[in-house]
């Protein structure tokens, strides 16, 4: 038998030709696959973009439309549509096909608004082929304190200056009025006017943008300010004061302040802050009014010589006023009746004291001249805690129950208080005036202050609170935070309310006032008057007495330019119900205010809302077994 040789098998090489063509043609098929895929998947998420931005687009139409006047229905689990299978179109106008979209919104969120006003819209897109892309944005109303300034009206003969300089959001609800001149008022932020234009609108350096016919903010109301009194019921936080609601002397008084509980040298803790309210005892006399607001004293004991008056010498015998005499810090009234000899000789020494320097006094008092609102225990001559003076007294907290925390006690009774005399008193006794602003110290604090009248205000606060008064605010001394505005994740934030006005006091703490016919300044640590907080105010803020009839010096160094008082030095946001001055040529305190964001990120509790709603975040829900019901049932309180 005969065998076959290896190079006659010549059937293979067209074996491994086919195979070699298979194989080429494996990769074409896949590479027209590959391509295929890659053209499905593009495809794919081209119409995953357009579903997701006509979602994001029906988001905005959603929130649109909740700011075009749609109320929000308050029932758990509730939720208002609306649209449903609505045709999507593009930016022309024109339908996309194949797409529907359903829009729905509802609040979400903290439904008290004691930390704001939250909604959530949601946008569901679907497609022909089943396809459905879900978003949602959570929504906020636009708190009041957003604004650094807020006009409802606006005076034509009161203008913003050419040398002013505005932070943050401004707008009026009709025009403005700026001065002529350079460099011009510059504005940082954004500015809004309801009206065509802003007078004189070249004059004026608008680095944040200027919009003309913005659409017109709803201003609040008395009622906006009356339903926030249930709040300060159950905090057990309302306040009598003043019923003559425009009185510039009302008979109460409420001073912030900071007491350091644990001992550990710093007030800054949560539950150190308290709220003290004096007010005159009856019968209620015009003096006790001025002392509760340490007004000028214009009564004049019998004797003395001619050149000694009211005009020339308005607090002669002032309970407010006093210096050093002796060695030791008196009040006006008690160096006049404790030096012996004739009125001129006991005139002579009060005006010495009146005239010492304005530095380097004993401890607590921190200068020499100084004066002080009524009630306060420096205006002692031990500088030592009172529970009631001649003029009137502090009132307890009903709150306590069994009585204050020991911490509180303790931290009292290393201050100081009165032993001995018609007005002894205990720290317990005293700790009962401290008015907590804590849940730790009230466990039903809301965060409100409700005073029903007028008040006098001054302090440090040390917590978050809205105070909110029926009658007239009157500014008798700073108010100011513990922490510096905006630290500390805006732990310290004080909204002020009021039906009336909010003015600063022209009286003896803010305002120089005469000695031997001289005028003499700064009779409080500072010439300025600083305001840490938001005010909204159904009047105005302004300044008392801005315009006397004699031109007041300068109080230097730190007297602004125009104010001779100082400035006002406002930390926050204003929002009124007309624009007022706090200066003029002749006196006052010339504006210098800064912006807080804390208004917007953190505002004060149950701070009144626009009404309108703005962005806050967006999130991407899965859209599988989505169900529009039972989300808001899930996310409803």
């Amino acid at each position: 038998m005969r065998g076959l040789r290896a190079d006659h098998e010549r059937g293979v090489a067209l074996i491994l030709t086919l195979l070699l063509a298979l194989v080429v043609a494996g990769i074409a098929i896949g590479v027209v696959v590959m391509t295929s895929s890659g053209t499905i998947i593009a495809r794919f998420h081209a119409t995953e973009a357009m579903m997701t931005a006509a979602a994001d687009a029906g988001l905005e139409r959603a929130r649109d439309t909740l700011n075009g006047g749609v109320a929000l229905p308050t029932a758990p689990g509730s939720f208002v549509t609306l649209e449903q299978n609505a045709t999507v179109r593009d930016a022309y106008g024109n339908p996309i096909p194949g797409f529907t979209r359903s829009l729905y919104a509802g609040a979400t969120g903290s439904r008290t608004g004691q930390y704001g006003i939250f909604a959530s819209a949601i946008s569901v897109i679907e497609n022909a082929r089943g396809a459905v892309v879900v978003r949602r944005i959570e929504l906020k109303q636009d708190p009041f304190s957003r604004f650094a300034r807020f006009f409802n009206t606006w005076d034509p003969n009161v203008m913003w200056g050419r040398n002013e300089v505005i932070f943050g959001p401004v707008h009026s609800n009709q025009g403005m009025v700026v001065q002529t001149g350079s460099p011009g008022a510059t504005f940082w932020g954004p500015v809004s006017v309801v009206a065509s234009s802003v007078t004189n609108q070249g004059s004026a350096n608008w680095m944040g943008g200027l919009t003309t016919r913005a659409p017109v903010i709803p201003f609040p109301t008395t009622q906006t300010l009356q339903n926030l009194q249930s709040y300060a019921a159950t905090g057990n936080t309302v306040v009598a004061g003043d019923p003559a609601t425009t009185t510039t002397t009302p008979h109460t008084r409420i001073e912030f302040v900071a007491v350091d509980l644990n001992n550990d040298g710093d007030v800054t803790d949560d539950d150190e802050g308290f709220f003290r309210v004096y007010r005159a005892s009856t019968p209620v006399t015009a003096a006790k009014r001025n002392y509760v607001n340490a007004r000028r004293w214009m009564t004049m004991p019998a004797g003395v010589p001619g050149s000694v008056n009211s005009s020339t010498d308005p607090n002669l015998i002032s309970p407010n006023c006093g210096g050093t005499h002796g060695g030791d810090w008196w009040t006006a009234d008690s160096i006049y009746a404790r030096h012996p000899g004739a009125a001129a000789s006991k005139a002579n020494v009060v005006q010495q004291a009146l005239g010492s320097p304005s530095a380097g006094g004993p401890p607590g008092i921190g200068a020499r001249r100084r004066c002080f609102p009524g009630g306060d225990r420096r205006l002692y001559p031990d500088s030592l805690h009172r529970v009631a003076d001649a003029y009137g007294a502090w009132q307890a907290w009903s709150g306590w129950g069994g009585g204050p925390p020991a911490a509180l006690v303790n931290a009292i009774a290393l201050q100081g208080v009165a032993a001995s005399g018609p007005y002894a008193t205990t720290a317990d006794a005293v700790a009962r005036t401290f008015w907590p602003l804590s849940r730790a110290l009230n466990p039903n604090f809301k965060g409100v202050i409700y005073v029903d009248g007028s008040l006098g205000l001054s302090g440090q606060v040390r917590g978050r609170v809205t105070l909110v008064a029926t009658g007239t605010i009157m500014l008798v001394d700073d108010v100011t935070y513990v922490s510096t505005p905006g630290a500390n994740g805006c732990r310290d934030i004080l909204g002020l309310l009021t039906a009336e006005d909010l003015i600063i006091a022209d009286n003896n703490v803010n305002t120089p006032f005469r000695v031997r016919n001289d005028w003499v300044v700064q009779f409080d640590e500072s010439t300025n008057e600083t305001i840490h907080g938001f005010v909204l105010t159904l009047g105005n803020l302004g300044g008392e007495n801005i315009s006397p009839s004699a031109a007041e010096p300068q109080q230097a160094p730190e007297a602004c330019a125009g104010g001779s008082r100082g400035c006002k030095v406002l930390v926050g946001g204003t929002i009124q119900q007309s624009v007022a001055a706090t200066y003029s040529s002749r006196g006052g305190w010339a504006e210098q205010d800064t912006y807080d964001r804390c208004g917007v990120d953190d505002p004060p509790p149950y701070y009144p809302t626009t009404g309108r709603f703005s962005k806050n975040r967006y999130y991407e829900i899965d859209p599988v077994g989505f169900d529009v019901n039972a989300w808001f049932l899930a996310n409803q309180p």
